[in-house]
This record gives structure tokens, sequence and C-alpha cells, in this order.
């Protein structure tokens, strides 16, 4: 009985998988005629539709109100569809902060997927730079983490940068894996080697199990991966991907400091994105360093009820005689009221650069 029942269900379950595959072709066919007639009215622009595929994926996961399946299940899903169709129009290239295995990779792999080309840099700037020459269509660079603070790195290139614009975001679960290259008791350990940020994100759970270890701060933690394969008696934070690419020895998973550690990832390119409904925009504002000068930029926004999600200030590095704010704000910079917003804050004086509009992550 208890056979017979397994082959009724998977019988089923073969069915749908028919039925499944029948419409992923049939999507597929339409995304190929999508891109010839793109190709006829702008040859020369890339494929990838941030806005559109943030409209496709809010509607389903607002359909998905008594699945079985969670949103972040579903979204995976048709993020690998998405990516699927969309390698059959182009070949999406994507810059990252490499080497491979670092979180930046895998925040690229979250947002686009499998089926584009992943290209890891040596930094933030390079990235930057592959996306100002065309070497790539787009770029993932790291901007501030929840429990270290920005990336000063991509503040800089952002100001320095231009026609470069963030056409979107990302928002990554940390999660350090401590690993070695070798088998050892801890206690033998020489030093533990990672980026700055992942030792600064474990600090407490390094001091209150390790004790005064050497720390070896590398340019990734991905690098670290590397050098702990290379030399005995390393330890490593890494990722889950790093642990996996550089064939570690896995000793303790997730020994990050807070639960709820996130690293905020921007992608970067060079169109301009369209309203989806749920936008956020940021901006670089520079006003002269005398009293009330934020006031001035804060009091627009107020006044329409438009939400600041970050406010990073500091002193101009081309101006000692200004002070920079970086404000990401809810809203596209084509809605009435956020131009109004943008308008009375240029009135005071202010010089305002905008770095683009784009769908809130979801």
């Amino acid at each position: 009985m208890v056979d017979e029942s397994l082959k009724s269900i998977r019988n089923k379950i073969d069915k749908i998988d028919q039925e499944i595959f029948s419409l992923i072709q049939k999507r597929a066919s339409h995304a190929v005629d999508i891109g010839k007639i793109k190709t006829k009215v702008s040859p020369k622009d890339s494929f990838y539709k941030p806005d559109r595929e943030t409209k496709i994926l809010r509607n389903i996961i607002k359909s998905n109100k008594k699945g079985l399946l969670p949103d972040s299940k579903i979204r995976a899903i048709y993020k690998e569809l998405i990516s699927g169709c969309l390698s059959l129009e182009e070949v999406l290239k994507v810059a990252y902060l490499g080497p491979e295995g670092t979180h930046s990779e895998a925040a690229a792999h979250n947002q686009f997927g499998s089926q584009v080309l992943r290209i890891p840099s040596a930094s933030i700037d390079d990235v930057f730079y592959q996306v100002m020459n065309d070497d790539v269509n787009v770029g993932v660079v790291p901007v501030e983490n929840s429990s270290e603070g920005v990336i000063n790195t991509t503040l800089n290139c952002l100001a320095d940068s231009e026609n470069i614009n963030i056409i979107g975001e990302i928002y990554l679960n940390i999660e350090h894996q401590l690993a070695a290259g070798n088998s050892f008791e801890m206690v033998d350990a020489f030093a533990i080697a990672s980026h700055p940020q992942a030792l600064g994100q474990c600090s407490k759970w390094i001091e209150r199990n390790i004790g005064n270890i050497k720390r070896l701060e590398m340019p990734s933690s991905a690098v670290a991966a590397k050098y702990a394969k290379e030399n005995k008696n390393i330890l490593c934070i890494v990722s889950s991907m790093a642990v996996k690419n550089y064939k570690l020895k896995l000793i303790k998973k997730n020994i990050q400091d807070y639960s709820e550690n996130k690293t905020r990832f921007l992608v970067i390119g060079k169109n301009n994105i369209e309203k989806t409904g749920k936008d956020k925009s940021s901006f670089l504002i520079q006003t002269p360093n005398k009293p009330g000068s934020l006031i001035s930029v804060l009091k627009p926004f107020e006044k329409r009820k438009i939400n600041l999600s970050k406010i990073e200030t500091r002193p101009s590095r081309g101006n000692i005689n200004s002070h920079d704010f970086f404000i990401d704000c809810e809203g596209h910079i084509k809605d009435q009221k956020l131009k109004l917003a943008i308008k009375e804050v240029v009135d005071t004086g202010a010089i305002v650069r905008n770095f683009g509009s784009y769908p809130e992550y979801i």
C-alpha cells in the first residue's frame, strides 16, 4: 500500500515536472522574441532591466500568500529562471570584489543567478573602472555592514566616478565560518587571517574562544582562505563558498558576533532605472561648513514626509570648507515630491549629485 501511494504521488510530480518544463521553454521563447525587438530598437543597450525584473519578482511573491515555499525560496527559483532566459539574449558580465569565494561573489550570485559571467576584481576601484570602461555590464560592491558601518572606499568611488549610477541594491546575511587548510588543535593555531571587516565582526567570538591570537589582515576573506590553504596552523574566517572552493576544513560555523549581521551591496551600471512603485534614491549633497548645514539639507525631506534610510556625514575631500552628506531616501527621482525636495536643497546653495534611483531590494 505504501509503495503504491508513493508511486502515485511520484507520477503526479513527474507530470507536473513535464508541464513546468514546457512552460519554461515557452517563457524562454518569448524572452528571445523580446531580445530580437530590443536589438532592432536599441542595439547597444543591455537586455538586463532591473526595473522589469523587480516587477516580475514582486508580482510572483505577492501571489505567494499561502504557498508552502517561503518567499526567499520562490525568489531564488525565479532568479535562476530569469537568469537562464536572459542568457539566451546576452551573456551578462558582472564584476565583483574578488577573488572567488568572497561574500561579494555570493551577493552577485544572489542577485543575478548562476547564468552570468562573474568576473572577480582586485579592488572596489577596479570594479568601478571596469563598469566605466564598458568591460562589464554591471558591478557589485559592498557599501555598509550592520555591525562595522560604511565602506569608505565605495563612497569615494561613487563621488569620484562620472556616468556611474546605482541601479540596484542587495542585502546579504553575513555568516562567517572558521576554517583551516590542515587539521590541528585550535590551541596550536599560529594566527587567524581574514579581511579587517570580518575580523571586526567576529572579534568578540575570537576573544572568548581563542584569546590573544595574532590577527592577519587580508585584502579579502578569499585571500585568507588561500593563505590558510598554503600555510600550516593558520585559522581563517571565510564564507561557506570559500570553504567549498578552497577545500578547507570547517572548524566552526557561524562565528559572527551578531546573528543579524548583514552587508548591503550596491549594483552599479550606466543605465537609468524607471519607477517600480517602491524605489530608493541616493544623493551626494555638498554644503558649506557652517552651523545649520545639516538642518537645511534635512528640512525639505521632512516637510514632504520623505523617509531617509541613511545619512553619512564627513568633511569634503575636495573642499575643506564644505561637508559631504551621503543620503539614501525612499522614492524615485521622478516622483514630484522628491523633485521638489531636491530643488529646495539646491536653492539653499548646496551642490547635489544624484547617484541614481533604483528598486528597493526584495
